[in-house]
């Protein structure tokens, strides 16, 4: 408990402090350091903590700040930490995509998962288009050693821009693996470039559930944001509220 309760407090700390005249500048490097958990058990939260560094300047301000990344279509590569106290475990990721002046981009992922004694790697790719300035379709493959589960699938997404409010952002994926088919969908709509509300769908061959979401993106300086989600999955199986919250750096 002590861990997320100081995290919360750092950042509620952080949201104090006046956002008065900060510049939305470019960036190339982004870190983010997030905690997720659920209301029914606060303490037993996933920590995230992720670094991208983009090879051409990103722009921010004009579109939503959480989507700055996806929009830029710009190359990157990126470095991640997962930590999860209850199981005992963690997990060690790399990633990067590359994108052809002709709109074709490639990806490719390796993660090394620790679970208590045992370990574990996984890896995959991608392979996609953006067909206009906003939408990108895809397809990934994703596997690993030890029995993992091999699942592949199709990615679409596409941010819709809006005059009186800041845009909708609609993705759709269906993935395939040995035991089952997962189709999912969802729509976050952003009435301003900080603040969203959306809703989301998930269906499989065992199960289905609804979910609805918010997420705020409060600047504090020209290089310093925090950022704050809460969900409810609509269904009888799932007790409690999600919670988020996290800070990000972009220079």
């Amino acid at each position: 408990m002590r861990k997320s309760t100081t995290a919360i407090a750092i950042l509620l700390g952080l949201s104090s402090a006046s956002a008065v005249a900060v510049q939305d500048n470019n960036y190339q490097h982004e870190a983010s350091l997030s905690y997720a958990t659920n209301s029914e058990e606060v303490s037993d939260g996933l920590w995230n903590a992720n670094y991208r560094y983009y090879f051409k300047s990103v722009e921010q301000g004009k579109t939503p700040y959480a989507l700055n990344g996806f929009l830029a279509q710009e190359s990157n590569v990126g470095a991640s930490y997962q930590n999860f106290d209850p199981t005992d475990s963690n997990s060690y990721g790399v990633d990067g995509a590359f994108v052809f002046d002709s709109n074709w981009f490639v990806g490719a992922n390796y993660r090394k998962v620790d679970v208590g004694f045992y370990d574990f790697n996984t890896y995959g790719a991608e392979v996609g288009y953006y067909f206009n300035d906003t939408s990108s379709v895809s397809a990934f493959y994703q596997d690993g050693d030890d029995n993992f589960v091999e699942t592949y699938g199709l990615k679409l997404r596409s941010y819709l821009a809006l005059q009186s409010t800041a845009g909708i952002d609609l993705n759709a994926q269906w993935a395939h693996n040995d035991f089952d088919d997962v189709f999912s969908v969802g729509a976050d709509w952003y009435i301003t470039n900080a603040w969203s509300v959306g809703a989301g769908y998930v269906n499989s061959d065992n199960d289905d559930a609804f979910d609805v979401r918010t997420a705020y993106w409060l600047r504090i300086t020209d290089g310093i944001s925090a950022n704050f989600n809460v969900s409810k999955v609509l269904n009888s199986d799932y007790d409690g509220v999600g919670l988020g919250i996290g800070v990000v750096g972009r220079f």
